[in-house]
């Protein structure tokens, strides 16, 4: 029988493609699908001088900062999500100790895809009226439709050495199947010159052909196919496993020790991957990641939709309530990262007054209601949707057409324009003594970045926005950095563009506010005991509040009990904490959820 050729190979190989100075493009999304045990070879191998990219990033960047493996970062967002802002990637940036490239999320794909195309360039309906795009004008140009004479944005093509990814099956020929949640893995793919792939299972080539819907990546695109069980961890790998977040929250701590990080990195990694899956916690921390990815629950709908208001509520009910509310039925919704109040907000919509509404979140399409925690609500939206899509597909299908509803944001900032900043922070310049000055330092606090926000929440029909702490250091005069605008307000400029007109509604802990004409802001309505002195007084712009303006219709009995079952551990209550209490809080519910099995 004539020789098939094999491309099976070790973590140890990856140095055939991986190499001192190599663009290294690294798959998966948020804290999903890492290739994590290729992440810590590369720190093993010392190799260094990396360019590396992430579509949303968090732990294998922070992970190669740490380790100084990274010359020039590519992003559009990082973050350790529950845990907070990776500190090596807050240190370079505000140092200015690495290069770093900021790209919106869409512009990166689209990018990508230009390289896998064969094509120099991709034109779209990109991040219009954000600072980003200035910040990085060797990617960005204007160009002009020839056939609509329409203005687009223009991002040249990403071409990486190397593309990374970790799925969850593959056969020895390099054919491999995606069945969880996916970024843009299969755009890296096609642009790269070489791709590596880790995979949880080595399957058959029958086997393979069994599932064949499955297989979304071919062996003539692939170069290595490494076996590697939980190479994710510490983030997760459904169905496989979840995240295992009680070893993050040791990361966030050992990484975040400026004295000791790396002997932390060098005693957690160890000198293999066996070593390393020992340090944290071997096989009894295997089963219980595996486990937790099973602890799913679906949320049934209710018999009927009573309305008797609820007699006692929390602040975090009436804001879920009031979100939901923002919501109508047959909506197209997408979740994005994990942000329990949104979330909760959604399934409740979904349960009540908007049973039709489509919901895309992870990579579950139109899934069931379901409830949430920390370790399982990727699984739960996996496993009770209805197919999948990769972020590509989904910014495709909804954000880039501008089929999409709502997406519901929350930034570091909001101004009188309606624009939000998640990118950069003000601070006072201080003097020798430490004292602060008059003199403001534009750059001095780096925040997670936009993600697809600079182009998603123009693109919506309706932006909607929630925060938990309505004062004036979020709602400012004019924000520090334009991460993202609705630069097309008026129905008007929408429909000149292509675009649904919608309303731009904010949703705080004390009122409902809109903005009617740009940067004119008007009260819709207030939460129960909040005053208008209490919005004006906390909001650092002029906000109308009518005499006769309306108290915020109260939950009712029935989504308050809904609320309870879709977040029983009330996680949405953490928005609401001082820094202090959600650090307190934060580790109790995730040790109540990893006991639970």
């Amino acid at each position: 029988m004539p020789a098939i050729a094999s491309k099976l190979g070790k973590l140890t190989d990856i140095g055939e493609y991986i190499k001192p100075g190599s663009f290294v493009a690294l798959g998966g999304g948020w804290s999903c699908n890492k290739p994590m045990a290729v992440v810590r070879e590369i720190i093993r191998q010392k190799i260094t001088g990396l360019k590396t990219m992430s579509i949303v990033g968090g732990w294998e960047m922070e992970w190669l900062l740490a380790a100084g493996a990274v010359d020039h970062l590519v992003f559009s967002f990082l973050s350790l999500e529950s845990f907070g802002l990776p500190p090596h990637f807050r240190r370079a940036a505000e140092k200015k100790t690495i290069k770093l490239t900021e790209i919106e999320g869409c512009s990166m794909i689209k990018g990508l895809q230009a390289e896998g195309q064969g094509l120099p360039f991709a034109a779209f309906n990109g991040p219009k009226g954000s600072d980003i795009i200035q910040e990085a004008p060797e990617l960005y140009k204007t160009v002009t439709c020839p056939f609509t004479g329409k203005e687009l944005t223009a991002i040249e093509a990403i071409a990486p050495d190397v593309a990374v990814i970790h799925a969850q099956k593959a056969d020895e020929q390099g054919n491999v199947q995606i069945f969880g949640t996916s970024g843009s893995d299969l755009d890296m793919a096609n642009a790269a010159k070489a791709v590596i792939v880790t995979v949880e299972e080595i399957v058959s080539s029958d086997e393979m052909r069994e599932n064949k819907s499955a297989t979304l990546l071919f062996r003539r695109d692939v170069d290595m196919v490494i076996h590697a069980p939980f190479g994710a961890t510490p983030c997760s790998c459904v169905p496989y496993y979840s995240a295992h977040l009680m070893q993050m929250m040791k990361d966030t701590q050992g990484l975040g020790d400026k004295k000791n990080f790396p002997q932390y990195i060098q005693d957690t990694i160890g000198e293999s991957e066996e070593a390393y899956q020992a340090s944290i916690g071997g096989e009894a921390s295997q089963k219980k990641i595996a486990a937790l990815a099973q602890k799913v629950k679906k949320i049934e709908f209710p018999d009927k939709i009573t309305d008797t208001p609820a007699e006692s509520f929390e602040a975090a009910d009436q804001m879920v309530a009031t979100l939901a509310a923002q919501i109508e039925d047959g909506d197209s919704i997408v979740l994005g990262s994990f942000t329990p109040l949104a979330y909760a907000a959604y399934m409740l919509a979904k349960l009540t007054h908007a049973p039709n509404a489509f919901i895309v979140g992870y990579s579950g399409v139109d899934p069931y209601p379901f409830q949430m925690g920390f370790h399982n609500s990727e699984a739960a939206c996996t496993k009770f949707s209805a197919g999948l899509w990769s972020m590509t597909q989904c910014i495709d299908a909804l954000h880039l057409r501008g089929e999409g509803d709502v997406e519901a944001v929350s930034s570091a900032q909001l101004d009188a324009n309606g624009d939000i900043n998640i990118s950069w922070l003000a601070m006072p310049v201080r003097d020798k003594e430490g004292n602060p000055t008059k003199e403001m330092n534009p750059r001095a606090l780096r925040l997670p970045g936009g993600a697809g926000a600079p182009v998603v929440y123009g693109l919506h029909r309706k932006g909607v926005g929630y925060f938990a702490n309505h004062s004036k250091m979020v709602f400012v005069p004019k924000v520090n950095y334009i991460t993202g605008t609705r630069v097309y307000f008026t129905d008007e400029e929408r429909l000149a563009q292509g675009l649904r007109p919608g309303p731009m509604t904010v949703i705080t802990n004390l009122c409902v506010m809109q903005m009617v004409e740009r940067g004119k802001w008007k009260a819709l309505s207030l939460h129960k005991g909040v005053t208008a002195e209490d919005v004006t007084g906390k909001t650092g712009f002029a906000v109308e509040v009518p005499a006769d303006c309306p108290v915020t219709k109260a939950p009712t009995a029935q989504e308050v009990e809904l609320i309870q079952e879709i977040d029983p551990q009330g996680i949405r209550l953490l928005d609401f904490m001082s820094g202090k209490e959600r650090a307190k809080k934060l580790p109790t519910i995730l040790e109540a959820e990893w006991n639970s099995v």
